[in-house]
């Protein structure tokens, strides 16, 4: 089992699994593939309300670096 965030309720992360747990194995798919395309959105977003001063490339550098601990070349 997943462990529950730190800013959600017991009595929420007991709904949110139950719900979980009467889906069927497409519906979580399509469930997770949203959530994944909720993130993907959000992390930029806030690496700009941040850092507003970085480019695009830089915001993208910044996620390689979370997500990989890669350094991305300069560009030319």
């Amino acid at each position: 089992m997943i462990s529950r965030p730190l800013d959600t309720g017991p009595g929420s992360w007991s709904g949110y699994i139950a719900v979980l747990d009467r889906m069927e194995g497409p519906a979580r798919l399509q469930a997770g593939a949203e959530l994944s395309d909720a993130v993907r959105e959000v992390r930029p977003a806030g690496i700009r309300a941040r850092h507003p001063e970085l480019t695009g490339r830089e915001i993208v550098a910044r996620l390689v670096s979370e997500d990989y601990g890669l350094t991305l070349p300069p560009a030319q």
